[in-house]
């Protein structure tokens, strides 16, 4: 059976099913037509996906499900099929019931799911729902401000309405655009879970080309929308910019490349989305008014963004700037934490409306990432920095740093040594336990504050405060918060290597370690007199990890011995009997039998990677420690 019959038949599907609704000139419906159109949305729903399996069966030419009752041929083409299904799905989704909406978005969905598995007309596809996404956010635009907007799309030929566009937009609302929003955030969803559900390695090239037309066809869309109107119009529609913000979160976790259409775009609209979200007409800008979960995808987004986009100096300025407006709360919110709540994952979720915890992780995050960012300016001279003036943005990195962790310590410590010292350490603790149940971002951190060892007095003597300087190198000091970082894992070498073999961590978590042993040998003493006893038994964020599923791993790990090679000089007590250890022994045992257990996966071919790097800066440290 042709393609081409394939697209004709699920056209007839839509004329025969939904043409007593399409040539309604109003888009209300009593509850009887909304009973029965939400049963024939259903039945559609469930002939799409019967159809496309059938492109994948081996017989063609069987044809399920009952027949249309009529049987003529359809005479358009595959592509204006694609066109009058489009048309028709659009009129059915403007349709002022809920539940209709939910049904049509499940309709579009299978019909993209048609088109991919049938291999033709899926840019088609993509166009025409953008044409009606920019036609009708146009619209709205032009209803909120009073003025006719007219849309780009319109002044193509590309594209045929086949119904009265004037039914569908005259009462066009928000609700009716983030509508068309969840559609296509969903498809994109869609395609995501396909590629992870596809093993055939063969079809890798195909599936990333499919994302690609996807990226590229709304990213144009977006390009075409007139956002430069939208200053003065207030949202006041929380669903359209939550599904516009997942939207936006799903587009740029697909992108691979960060020089596109779809990525440049969302970075110049981005504040502006802010001011949906948070700001509404009358009113200053409140945190109260969006869910905690849009909050947490913004915060998400932003830092998809910041790690994809090489922001210039200005821009990371403006986005600290927006930080502080937006998420203030957070960053004055104390890192400090119960340890009651510690391992307490139900309530510290985005899902959780009366936890912040996970919210002031994003956004400490996202704030020291940018901070950073300003503070290596100088770093990457050789590049034009968009200020001209590379002192000037590191400064302002400092500045940002300092009066973040000024709000979380006690005022004047400075001057009072006694208690500059503890909060010091108390902040430190607590702030590395923010971070231990969150592998996505803990290494991530940590490698960031290790460019504060870098930080030499006399570099940063003509940018910044040498008392700033020296406040950020005792609170984020390389070697102890490596101390403090394995004490959480209560030495326990294997949690450092789940940590190291993982798929989502090994990189980031090997990059750490390399880092902390180059310092720690040109340090040694540092390292070695590392002044604070641990109570071994009271770390609440103590949490084993088992990441691997690969039982020969497992089988050669079960089979290491702690006690060959090379004498441990302490054990550690897991049993709740509360010990003093000096540091350096349990961070010495821990390392070594790190490297025990690489060397034996290695020798076995068993290491997800070469090693060798890491095993020499191991051997390294051993030398240091028979000194």
């Amino acid at each position: 059976m042709c393609r081409r019959f394939h697209f004709s038949r699920l056209c007839r599907l839509f004329h025969h099913s939904f043409r007593s609704f399409t040539d309604k000139s109003t888009l209300s419906i009593s509850k009887a037509e909304e009973k029965s159109l939400l049963i024939t949305l259903s039945q559609v729903f469930s002939q799409i996906k019967l159809w496309t399996s059938d492109f994948d069966s081996d017989s063609d030419n069987a044809d399920h499900g009952e027949p249309l009752e009529d049987n003529s041929t359809c005479h358009l083409s595959p592509s204006e099929c694609i066109l009058d299904i489009t048309n028709t799905s659009m009129f059915l989704l403007a349709v002022e019931s809920r539940y209709v909406q939910h049904l049509v978005g499940n309709v579009v969905v299978s019909v993209s799911e048609f088109v991919v598995t049938s291999g033709r007309c899926w840019e088609e596809f993509l166009k025409s729902l953008c044409f009606y996404f920019e036609m009708v956010m146009c619209k709205v635009i032009s209803s909120s401000l009073g003025t006719p907007v007219r849309a780009k799309c319109l002044d193509t030929e590309s594209l045929d309405c086949k119904l009265d566009l004037r039914v569908l937009l005259d009462d066009a609302g928000w609700n009716f655009v983030g509508a068309i929003v969840l559609v296509l955030r969903t498809i994109l969803k869609r395609l995501k879970t396909e590629e992870e559900e596809d093993d055939d390695d063969n079809d890798d090239a195909d599936d990333d080309e499919i994302v690609e037309v996807y990226l590229k066809a709304l990213g144009s869309c977006l390009q075409n929308i007139p956002w430069n109107l939208f200053d003065g119009i207030f949202i006041d529609d929380n669903e359209f910019s939550g599904y516009f913000v997942q939207l936006l979160c799903s587009m740029v976790s697909q992108s691979s490349v960060p020089e596109t259409v779809a990525i440049h775009e969302i970075v110049n609209i981005f504040p502006k989305i802010l001011t949906w979200c948070f700001v509404k007409q009358g009113e200053s800008c409140s945190h109260t008014r969006i869910s905690q979960y849009v909050r947490h995808k913004i915060l998400v987004l932003m830092s998809r963004l910041s790690s994809l986009v090489d922001l210039d100096c200005i821009m990371v300025v403006s986005w600290l700037q927006l930080i502080n407006n937006y998420f203030h709360d957070l960053l004055l919110e104390s890192v400090a934490q119960l340890e009651a709540d510690q391992n307490d994952c139900l309530k510290d979720s985005p899902f959780n409306g009366t936890s912040y915890r996970h919210l002031q992780r994003r956004a400490v995050f996202l704030y020291l990432k940018l901070t950073f960012s300003l503070i290596k300016s100088k770093e990457r001279c050789k590049k034009q920095c968009a200020c001209g003036d590379v002192n000037s943005c590191s400064k302002k990195g400092f500045t940002a740093l300092y009066e973040w962790i000024q709000k979380q310590l006690p005022a004047n410590i400075i001057v009072n040594f006694e208690l500059y010292d503890g909060s010091c350490k108390s902040f430190t603790k607590s702030f590395l336990q923010l971070y231990m149940h969150e592998d996505d971002m803990l290494f991530e951190v940590l490698l960031l504050l290790t460019y504060i060892q870098q930080i030499g007095e006399d570099w940063t003597s003509q940018v910044v405060e040498k008392d700033i300087v020296f406040l950020l190198l005792d609170i984020f000091d390389t070697v102890h918060l490596f101390h403090l970082f394995l004490s959480e894992l209560h030495y326990d070498h294997q949690v450092l290597l789940d940590y190291l073999i993982s798929k989502y961590t090994g990189a980031s978590c090997a990059e750490y370690i390399l880092r902390c042993l180059r310092i720690i040998c040109d340090q040694w003493r540092s390292f070695l007199e590392y002044p604070h006893l641990v109570e071994v038994g009271s770390h609440s964020s103590y949490k084993r990890r088992k990441v691997t599923n690969d039982s020969c791993i497992q089988q050669e790990l079960s089979s290491v011995s702690v006690c060959d090679q090379f004498p441990i000089s302490s054990k550690t007590n897991y049993n709740n009997e509360k010990t003093c250890k000096q540091p350096f022994h349990d961070a010495r045992d821990c390392l070594l039998l790190l490297k025990k257990s690489i060397e034996s996966l290695h020798q076995k071919d068993l290491f997800p990677y070469n090693p060798q790097v890491l095993l020499r800066r191991l051997r390294r440290f051993q030398e240091l420690c028979s000194t």
